[in-house]
């Protein structure tokens, strides 16, 4: 199929309908549509990105082969090393610090917590609340040090795991390459569980819904508990996690510090990738992929 030309800014603003006078994006938007038609749908509930990387290699196999294999590779700065591992961080935080946390928390305005995650998780959620912003970036050098490579700012999230929460089998996307897992308080033991470590890429080509994901031996899950003012490092888009239901009665309150490689920020946000690597023709699956009435995303 002919490669797509280069489409300005303007272009990419017309609707469909007119893009697809032109040839070649008409030929690139068939072919996505045929991939898309094809697949096999990731199932869990943070495979955003594993979605696009999946269908991207797919769409490029039959409409760019020669593209394949330098698009794969451009994104091993993602893979983390052979030996990564969850580490425990014990007392995070001196008193001082820690009070801080807690007294900020109770601080958030009920009309400021996020609601849309209680059904599916049994938590409120804040995103990117200003004080634990500079907090995480704060933590930037000492995350970076610990796990031995310079990292940039994901995003975080404060949440707040109620009676009915859980945490279902997924894996992170990359913008949350490195998590630190930090406990403000908590009234039960609830462990989270870490399989080994896997190639996200494999992933990607062997759908699997997060009951195939418990089912299978081989991925040797481990539990790992925090108290109050710990915290856990990890790499959740190399590792499957999950935490079983909430005890009764119990509560969870954590603050997610989300982490990813310094320079990757092309590689993380799919929107950059036809001019990242250089191929315009992936602009006419994203398109699809960001249509919610074509595919819902």
């Amino acid at each position: 199929m002919p490669l797509l030309r280069a489409i300005d800014g303007a272009a990419m603003s017309q609707p469909l309908s007119q893009r697809l006078q032109d040839p070649a994006y008409r030929d690139a938007h068939l072919c996505a549509a045929l991939v898309l038609r094809q697949e096999a749908r990731l199932a869990w509930y943070d495979s955003f990105f594993l979605r696009r990387f999946a269908l991207a290699r797919r769409f490029l196999e039959v409409h760019s082969p020669g593209e394949v294999a330098r698009f794969v590779e451009g994104f091993a700065p993602l893979q983390p090393p052979p030996d990564v591992a969850p580490s425990l961080l014990p007392a995070l935080f001196d008193a001082a610090q820690q009070k801080a946390i807690m007294e900020e928390v109770a601080a958030i305005r009920p009309d400021a917590l996020e609601t849309h995650e209680i059904a599916a998780f049994g938590r409120h959620v804040v995103h990117d609340h200003p004080p634990f912003l500079a907090l995480q970036r704060a933590l930037l050098p000492k995350v970076s040090a610990l796990v031995g490579c310079e990292l940039a700012l994901g995003y975080n999230f404060l949440s707040l795991y109620g009676p009915t929460g859980r945490c279902d089998p997924h894996m992170d996307q990359p913008l949350s390459m490195y998590t630190l897992d930090y406990c403000i308080a908590q009234n039960v033991r609830w462990p989270i569980r870490f399989s080994r470590r896997i190639d996200w890429m494999d992933v990607a080509q062997r759908p699997a819904s997060p009951q195939d994901v418990l089912d299978d031996p081989a991925l040797d899950f481990t539990p790992y508990e925090l108290g109050q003012n710990d915290a856990l490092l990890f790499c959740g888009s190399a590792q499957w996690h999950y935490r079983e239901a909430m005890p009764p009665g119990g509560y969870s309150h954590l603050l997610f510090f989300h982490y990813y490689p310094a320079g990757c920020e092309a590689l993380v946000n799919p929107a950059q990738w036809p001019a990242h690597f250089g191929l315009p023709q992936l602009q006419a699956l994203l398109d699809l992929l960001d249509d919610p009435q074509v595919y819902g995303g």
